[in-house]
């Protein structure tokens, strides 16, 4: 009797783990075919911080240096992103498709590193939960094809905590966990807070790993490896002070805001549409974190996004969606591993289901919308392009906000009053009419905005544009707003 009980038992076993692999092979194909469609759907976005990055990449690969609208400047807080859409330029491809490639490359390395996460933290067939709730988020749906370094940013995250902290240490796996360490802050600077966290972590695998070797061997080891994770960084913050003047990109100051009374309930507004459940199952595992211990890698995806948090406050940064998707889905996947070891494997389940359901719904009412309205401003500032090449004088600069598309397509000199590419705007962009005084200082002869910026300027391009904002007002999304370029008396 106890035979055949056993024999019961594994056969139920099997039969467990057979439907939970075609479970897992059927999401992952519906997940494949979501994923084409969105791509297909979305190709005519590409977000104009985006084209800055292309516009500094074509620069590079015109042999003019890192320079933006003929301008040797560092606006470009992603230098590895630069080199990247310029190697892949180099295959053939268009930039556009350059871009888009690297934003699928980036998406595998996302989806391939939450699966791996889930593995190591959950189980084999509940790693799929993982993925879906990094890919029904929002923010990630947003993004995932925008030409920005954001999905790709998301995957190295993920990747460096799964071979820097957790799984069995040996030289290889450390040596590739230490690399991405060493490359990631070139691809966001925020990855230098993850490093602080992990860079320790793995050099105390490594010594660990090494404990048969003599103490010589070890420290020179260990040495390595630290001059390793530091030298990319490094060599690139010598060329940056002697290319530009500065290690810290314009980017910083120009995304910075007012006090903490204007930024926190804007902090909390993004964070709260795109990580609600998150949030929320954080609060309720709060006093239980308190009052035991966690493993060192539910500890490292904890603390990366709050110190993103404080960062960010301190910096007084105007955060935007891209910024928290890069630290906030490895929250989420810590918390559904807490969920699984507090309250079983049905309390993992309702709370990746419930974080997917969220999502979804804000996929469908805000991000479905938004890009599609993202698409149709795309071609109307192409057309605006257009008409700065063909019927502007080309010695007359022109003055705009989002000068990523603009100076792409239209390769017209132009006036950054967003102050990515010349700081000295920044101090006055609290004011539309110091803005434009100072515009004219800088040779501005026209100015691309939807309000008359003063009364003898005369409109000389106007065309309506979608409203490209975040709202849950769907009926917004059908509203359009002026877009004009104007020229100055």
């Amino acid at each position: 009797m106890n035979g055949m009980s056993t024999a019961s038992t594994n056969e139920i076993g099997l039969a467990t783990a057979r439907t939970g692999q075609w479970l897992s092979m059927l999401v992952v194909g519906l997940v494949l075919v979501a994923v084409a469609v969105w791509f297909v759907f979305s190709y005519g976005y590409i977000e104009d911080d985006a084209y800055i990055h292309l516009e500094f990449a074509r620069s590079v690969a015109e042999g003019r240096g890192f320079s933006f609208n003929g301008h040797v400047v560092y606006g470009d807080t992603a230098p590895l992103w630069v080199f990247i859409l310029i190697a892949i330029h180099g295959l053939g491809l268009g930039w556009i498709a350059s871009a888009k490639l690297a934003c699928a490359a980036g998406v595998c390395l996302a989806v391939s590193g939450a699966w791996k996460l889930g593995q190591e933290l959950l189980s084999r067939h509940l790693a799929i939960l993982a993925v879906l709730v990094t890919l029904l988020n929002p923010y990630f749906v947003h993004w995932s094809f925008s030409g920005m370094e954001t999905i790709a940013a998301l995957g190295v995250s993920f990747w460096i905590v799964v071979l820097g902290v957790l799984g069995i240490p040996s030289v290889k796996r450390l040596l590739a966990g230490a690399s991405l360490v060493a490359l990631a802050p070139l691809l966001r600077p925020e990855f230098l807070l993850l490093d602080a966290i992990v860079a320790p972590i793995l050099l105390w695998r490594l010594w660990q790993h090494l404990s048969a070797r003599p103490t010589p061997q070890r420290i020179a080891a260990c040495a390595v490896f630290a001059v390793l994770m530091a030298a990319p960084l490094m060599i690139w913050s010598v060329y940056a002070l002697d290319t530009f003047g500065a290690i810290v990109p314009n980017t910083n100051l120009a995304k910075r805001g007012g006090g903490l009374r204007e930024l926190i309930p804007r902090m909390a507004t993004v964070y709260g549409v795109g990580f609600p459940l998150t949030l929320a199952l954080l609060a309720l595992a709060i006093p239980g974190l308190l009052r035991r211990r966690i493993p060192l890698a539910m500890a490292v995806l904890l603390l990366w996004p709050l110190a993103c948090v404080a960062f960010y406050l301190l910096n007084h940064t105007v955060v935007q969606t891209r910024y928290i998707l890069l630290s906030m889905p490895s929250m989420s996947i810590a918390l559904l591993w807490l969920a699984e070891q507090r309250n079983g494997r049905r309390a993992l389940i309702a709370a990746a289901g419930s974080m997917a359901a969220a999502g979804a719904i804000v996929i469908a009412l805000i991000v479905v919308p938004h890009v599609s309205n993202k698409v149709e401003y795309v071609r109307l500032i192409t057309r605006v392009a257009s008409y700065m090449r063909e019927s502007l004088p080309p010695q007359d600069r022109v003055a705009v906000f989002a000068i990523g598309q603009i100076a792409f397509e239209s390769q017209h000199p132009l006036v950054d009053i967003g102050g990515i590419t010349d700081r000295t705007v920044i101090p006055y962009m609290g004011s539309p009419t110091r803005t434009l005084q100072w515009a004219r200082e800088q040779g501005a002869r026209y100015i691309i905005t939807g309000d008359r910026p003063e009364a003898a300027a005369e409109p000389v391009f106007t065309a309506a544009a979608p409203f490209i904002g975040w709202t849950f007002r769907h009926s917004q999304y059908s509203t359009q707003q002026p877009l004009v370029i104007y020229r100055l008396p």
